[in-house]
């Protein structure tokens, strides 16, 4: 919800109306009890709010960690955290090489005039790519993976399945027909 009804009551009279319209949600929660003043719709909220995001997902956890039990996974992951890494998120910088390995280069026939273009065309791609990771300002790596892929960052087990020159293609006609000019006067 944008504006959060109860929250936002501002007569005791509105506060009892809606407390009745979400009383199934609030007795859910745990929550439903005569309000006497304006002010006891914070303790309310607040109580619905612990409720939604702690105590209601508890038990799903709980549950989650009760199924990995039974393959002795948590007791693994516990005792030998580092051959569980490569499933945990970290952080990395985007480079230009990962950039680079999101698509797979498929030249033409060797020796072929379209062929020695394709390099040429793929030396200025890296070259750019390069520039883009040396410096700090805009575009960044990050804005040319979002251009590419429409993610902002490459998951943990990579880009499956990978993205073809054709995927790409239509996203850049799209973007040129458009952006007339791409900002330019």
């Amino acid at each position: 919800m944008k504006n959060p009804p109860i929250k936002n009551a501002t007569s005791l009279s509105k506060l009892q109306e809606l407390r009745e319209k979400y009383s199934s949600m609030l007795q859910t929660a745990g929550c439903y009890r005569f309000m006497k003043t304006l002010e006891d719709k914070k303790k309310v909220v607040d109580d619905y709010i612990q409720w939604y995001f702690i105590y209601q997902n508890h038990v799903s956890i709980q549950r989650f960690k009760e199924g990995l039990a039974t393959l002795d996974f948590v007791n693994a992951l516990e005792q030998h955290p580092s051959l569980f890494s490569f499933m945990y998120y970290t952080e990395t910088k985007l480079t230009a090489d990962a950039v680079e390995n999101i698509f797979h280069v498929q030249f033409s026939q060797p020796g072929s005039t379209n062929r020695q273009e394709e390099a040429r065309v793929l030396s200025y791609w890296r070259d750019y790519l390069l520039y883009l990771e040396e410096k700090e300002a805009s575009p960044s790596l990050e804005d040319v993976l979002m251009f590419e892929t429409g993610l902002k960052e490459v998951p943990p087990a990579a880009i499956q399945p990978q993205p073809h020159y054709e995927d790409f293609q239509e996203a850049m006609d799209y973007g040129m027909q458009n952006s007339p000019g791409f900002g330019l006067p």
